[in-house]
């Protein structure tokens, strides 16, 4: 077993690499696409950092707890981590010159066109001005380098939030339920944590689905559906568990509901709802300034109103059952039980 205090010194190490590859993306921000936004102060940046490190020692403590093991990390290769930060270097040309002229519906593959036409107008953009938003593989496979980029070498720790909470609060086996699987990349940490589970990982991207087929080939107890989240086809009371991460934020106010509402019909009595998004406005003051700051450099349409929309309050209203939540550094999880 790999003591957590060195994966905790592996992980502090593995966000100053992001970081400090998030430099050249910010400095284009600066001087190129937003020359009128102020950079973070450096107490922004000491604040940031305050919470990278708790939020790597709160990881540290669920190690050494038990909520799961080391197996449920990333291992990267040195070799693919350069070609994938190459990849997203050359792309970020284009993404910078989306920013810069405001386009927020280019897509540049034929598959991503063809896409656009049987899918929810909501959907068909170019979330953070990605290249091809959500609908090409080529934007999946460069996803998850992007987003460990944005939150300097975090957002995998962050997904992993979930883990403990699934653990406490539902029976570790039967058919699970994932929305917005995406790549795959909250998909394994749960299947390494639940050996007795199988999930069902849904997306509305098909090219997603395809890399996140190719990110998973190793593991038998999933399957995968191309589908909406807002309306799901499954009967009701199918999964015992049901969660979500990342996806809410990036839909208007209705679909959220809609979400949430047909993933507790389909959740068995005495499953749990699990959803882990952004964090959002108070839940942690002195972060205020980058959830504002966040919609005003990336392509968020729906984030605004997200951010003031808690989830607590949705979930409540939609279920009827008491909410509860924690968070930790960007990343909220809220979850209610069936009764």
């Amino acid at each position: 077993m790999i003591p957590s205090k060195i994966i905790q010194s592996l992980n502090i190490a593995r966000s100053g690499v992001y970081f400090l590859e998030s430099l050249p993306l910010a400095l284009v921000s600066r001087f190129v696409t937003h020359p009128d936004l102020p950079p973070p102060s450096d107490e922004q940046v000491r604040s940031l950092w305050k919470h990278i490190l708790k939020l790597h020692k709160r990881e540290a403590e669920a190690l050494e707890h038990g909520a799961y093991t080391w197996k449920a990390l990333e291992i990267e290769s040195p070799w693919r981590h350069l070609r994938s930060f190459m990849e997203v270097m050359s792309d970020g040309v284009r993404v910078a010159w989306r920013m810069k002229l405001n386009k927020t519906k280019h897509f540049e593959s034929n598959m991503a066109q063809e896409l656009t036409q049987d899918l929810p107008d909501y959907y068909t953009r170019n979330f953070h001005f990605q290249t091809d938003g959500y609908l090409s593989e080529a934007s999946a496979r460069r996803y998850d380098h992007q987003v460990e980029i944005l939150f300097s070498g975090t957002a995998g720790a962050m997904r992993r939030l979930i883990l403990p909470v699934l653990k406490s609060t539902t029976q570790a086996h039967g058919r699970w339920l994932e929305l917005g699987s995406g790549t795959g990349s909250a998909t394994r940490p749960v299947l390494a944590t639940f050996p007795r589970v199988r999930v069902t990982a849904l997306d509305l991207s098909s090219p997603y689905l395809k890399v996140a087929r190719e990110n998973l080939n190793d593991q038998s107890k999933v399957d995968f559906v191309q589908g909406d989240a807002t309306e799901l086809t499954f009967k009701e009371e199918s999964f015992s568990a049901v969660y979500s991460v990342y996806v809410l934020h990036e839909l208007p106010k209705p679909e959220r509901e809609k979400l949430v509402r047909e993933a507790y019909r389909v959740l068995k009595p005495g499953g749990v709802l699990v959803i882990a998004d952004s964090l959002q406005i108070d839940d942690e003051p002195e972060l205020n300034w980058a959830l504002e700051r966040f919609p005003k450099v990336y392509h968020e349409p729906f984030y605004k109103n997200y951010s003031r929309d808690r989830l607590e309050d949705l979930l409540e209203r939609v279920t009827g059952e008491k909410a509860l939540s924690e968070h930790a550094f960007f990343t909220k999880v809220v979850w209610v039980k069936k009764p």
